[in-house]
């Protein structure tokens, strides 16, 4: 593989969005901490680089099983593909062994932890789970994005899966407390998938996808983005004013969530069904969640040091 090859190998990947994993993977590792659990720095950084090759595997696999509707899809900075395989075939057969290689790292990690740190066995299924969803997301014969189960699998990945991952690594369970704060992370993976979805319309019409965006329209797009929003930031509130999550004061996690709830209400006011007026909306949604879920580490970490 030459140099030029090789950049183009490294953008596929793009490794940017590795965070939109491991802030989530982070939140619930922090949260399980505050909540009583204790576990070592290596034990966080193993059972992250399972989830992240994990992770990786679905950037590099995505793209490969893509490849054909993405010719018809103009790429943005937060859709669209990374774009290097349309323009490139030649690295496809590449990116599909890097896929395959990636998952089979994850699982070997994960048995690794499980075997280090006696954990039961059910964090090996809970990582094989992840490549396997991350995999028939655009692999056939399931390919969820193409047959209306695109949303699901997303709310999925980013509510449950990598942050359980997380509060599995340090808590060693998943209890009650951490899938009610899965249902806020579903819905805002929700927000995440559709706003990704919405300038991706008429390139996924021609590619066969069947998102929401597809079947609904844009406007539809901006009106789920905003229900979702709502939803969580009032799931959100009623943990706060019920002490849910006792000792940890989830009113600063409350307020957080009306940032992306006023840019989801902002673009929802503005809606229309092009792709050029939507599209500062979608990246703006996308910033809002990803600002969410940074602040929300940012305080579990103050209220670690804090406690």
């Amino acid at each position: 593989m030459d140099t030029r090859s090789l950049r183009e190998f490294i953008r596929l990947g793009r490794f940017p969005f590795l965070l939109s994993g491991f802030i989530p993977f982070t939140a619930g590792a922090l949260l399980a901490f505050l909540l009583g659990a204790r576990f070592t720095p290596a034990q966080f950084l193993i059972g992250y680089a399972a989830m992240a090759a994990a992770h990786l595997s679905v950037h590099y696999s995505n793209d490969y099983f893509d490849a054909d509707a993405d010719r018809f899809v103009e790429t943005t900075p937060i859709s669209g593909g990374s774009g290097v395989l349309a323009a490139n075939p030649d690295l496809k057969p590449v990116a599909f062994r890097a896929a395959v290689a990636l998952m089979a790292v994850s699982v070997l990690i994960g048995y690794f932890f499980v075997t280090v740190y006696a954990y039961p066995v059910v964090f090996l299924v809970f990582g094989i789970a992840g490549n396997l969803l991350g995999w028939f997301y655009t692999a056939p014969p399931l390919a969820f994005a193409y047959h209306n189960l695109g949303e699901v699998t997303n709310m999925i990945t980013f509510g449950l899966l990598m942050p359980g991952a997380g509060y599995f690594v340090a808590m060693g369970t998943l209890d009650a407390a951490f899938f009610a704060f899965a249902v806020p992370l579903c819905l805002y993976g929700l927000v995440f998938i559709t706003s990704v979805e919405i300038p991706d319309r008429e390139g996924d019409i021609a590619g066969g996808k069947r998102t929401l965006v597809v079947r609904k329209g844009r406007v539809f797009g901006f009106w789920l983005i905003a229900l979702a929003a709502t939803l969580a930031t009032a799931s959100l509130a009623v943990f706060a004013l019920t002490d849910f999550f006792a000792p940890v004061d989830f009113w600063p996690v409350a307020l957080v969530s009306l940032i992306p709830l006023g840019i989801a209400l902002w673009g929802f006011l503005h809606r229309c069904a092009g792709r050029a007026c939507t599209l500062p909306f979608a990246v703006a949604n996308i910033v809002g969640y990803f600002l969410f879920q940074g602040l929300v580490v940012i305080y579990f970490i103050y209220a670690a040091v804090s406690a």
